[in-house]
């Protein structure tokens, strides 16, 4: 995955990313920070890693950068008892547009499991939880 072609996240466009299964990995300075998967790759990225929604509830990737900040913790925020401030949601957005993206693209969504969690067991990245 470190070898493929990354995209900046604020130079993707929802018709560049494909629509099947796989996996994709966001980097930040360089260095993997998040790997998931994703039975429909367009969907997943665009809308609810990139979008611009308030509630983070669809992103384990945007949760994770909150805590990564010391905004809350990732289950907090998935269970609503904690909601980002405007400011803070600006934060998250910053620096996840200021991210890299590639991914590969499997036939099936169980190929795509696979993959990703080789690329865990590989090496997990400091975004990503089990």
């Amino acid at each position: 995955m470190d070898r493929r072609q990354r995209v900046p996240i604020g130079d993707l466009n929802k018709q560049g990313i494909p629509e099947g299964p796989g996996v994709y990995a966001m980097y930040h300075g360089g260095k993997r920070i998040y790997v998931g998967k994703a039975g429909n790759l367009q969907n997943r990225i665009w809308k609810a890693h990139c979008g611009q929604s308030k509630g983070l509830s669809n992103s384990a990737f945007r949760r994770n950068v909150a805590e990564h900040f010391g905004l809350a913790t990732a289950a907090e925020i998935k269970k609503g008892l904690y909601r980002l401030t405007p400011e803070e949601l600006a934060r998250v957005r910053a620096f996840i547009e200021s991210c890299e993206i590639a991914w590969i693209t499997r036939r099936t969504e169980p190929e795509a499991v696979a993959l990703e969690i080789a690329m865990k067991t590989e090496s997990l990245p400091p975004l990503t939880k089990i």
